[in-house]
């Protein structure tokens, strides 16, 4: 035993083992920190993140990653005549196919897909499900469920991106937030991630997607989004961000409706979605650029979280293309390469570490920003090689 401190009452011999105490102390305290407030900031996607699915809810339009040798052949060998409803029931063909399909699919039906349904499953299903599922993990991309009428469910998902920000979150709105939100600088990246990804996308929706031609009018319910929603992310008063963006997301909502309506149109066509696809690839290739540039520690997760933003609203926004803009997709043979950009931004969204590292490229510890820059790089490369298709 050692002897009792007056001074401090402590029974410590050695005042330097009060020091190394408190220096774990604080070392403890520091880690639990950065662990609560990353656990905080991980993300729950807005619209969900979806592991594999089953194949009864699997989209019609969606490759399955995986099945079984029995399946009928993929989709691009299917009778063009053979409509497919959105919520997932086949429609009949168009007359005069029905003579031939009876005629011609029952011989060719069991010849083809058994020989192409066995060759085409083993050698790409076990290549491609091997060498995708190491390339990319478990689970794949769940296509959404769209409206029949063009444009509303690419609003919608618009819309829910940015109000799940400033309604679904606990405190809401953080960057104009005085005193909390000092302290939750995770969040507020990402806000600003999704905020600048919001604004990017309703320019294309009121400058093209929603447009005949370079003579039509522009949306006046669009262009006061668009308005609003370029107010200061940091203002909280006269007039306050939550207000300015609120405003927007009821001038999307009137938009929604009008074109529920029929009073405006929303245009599926290949200059529309190569605008759009031109447009994400420059705000990924700004991105990927902070993501490797030296910033230091202290400002990593900073930039990190921005990126991480930006990329959600993008994959949001590209899944609801991939169904509606699929003809388009087809005549510039690019669905496959789609299809590998979803992909890449699914591996980012699951990228959600405790604590962002900024270690070196050849350190011990991770460099979670050239982590997320990996298939975010390789997304912008996607989506510029589907612009100039």
């Amino acid at each position: 035993m050692g002897v009792l401190d007056k001074r401090t009452g402590s029974c410590c011999r050695y005042p330097a083992m009060r020091s190394r105490a408190f220096f774990c102390f604080f070392v403890i305290v520091f880690l639990l920190i950065g662990i609560a407030s990353a656990g905080s900031a991980l993300q729950k996607p807005t619209l969900g993140l979806t592991e594999t699915p089953s194949a009864d809810k699997a989209h019609p339009d969606q490759q399955p990653a995986a099945q079984d040798k029995a399946l009928a052949p993929a989709q691009e060998h299917q009778p063009p005549a053979l409509e497919v409803a959105p919520g997932g029931k086949k429609l009949a063909p168009a007359p005069g196919v029905a003579e031939h399909g009876e005629a011609h699919g029952e011989p060719h039906g069991e010849a083809h897909g058994e020989a192409h349904g066995e060759a085409h499953g083993e050698a790409h299903g076990e290549a491609h499900g091997e060498a995708h599922g190491e390339a990319h993990g478990e689970g794949h991309v769940q296509l959404p469920e769209i409206s029949p009428i063009p444009g509303v469910t690419f609003v919608d998902t618009l819309i829910k991106l940015m109000d799940h920000e400033l309604n679904g979150r606990i405190l809401g709105w953080r960057p104009n937030d005085i005193i909390i939100g000092r302290f939750t600088d995770n969040i507020n990246n990402y806000q600003l991630g999704v905020l600048e990804a919001v604004r990017f996308t309703t320019v294309r929706l009121k400058d093209t997607l929603t447009r005949l031609g370079e003579a039509d009018t522009y949306d006046p319910d669009l262009e006061q989004a668009l308005n609003l929603f370029m107010n200061s992310a940091t203002s909280w008063w006269f007039p306050s961000a939550e207000s300015s963006y609120s405003q927007a997301i009821e001038h999307l909502k009137r938009f929604k409706t009008k074109l529920e309506k029929g009073q405006r149109g929303f245009y599926y066509r290949r200059d529309t979605l190569t605008t759009l696809l031109s447009t994400y690839k420059d705000q990924l290739g700004n991105v990927n650029r902070t993501l490797v540039m030296p910033v230091g520690w202290y400002h990593s997760d900073d930039y990190f979280y921005y990126a991480k933003g930006v990329a959600h609203v993008q994959f949001e926004i590209l899944k609801v293309c991939r169904v509606g803009f699929k003809n388009q997709l087809a005549t510039m043979h690019g669905t496959d390469i789609m299809d590998e950009a979803l992909h890449e931004f699914f591996i980012a969204e699951k990228i959600n570490p405790w604590i962002v590292f900024d270690s070196g490229y050849s350190g011990f510890f991770a460099n979670h920003r050239a982590n997320l820059n990996a298939p975010l790089s390789e997304t912008a490369h996607l989506l510029g090689t589907l612009s100039q298709l």
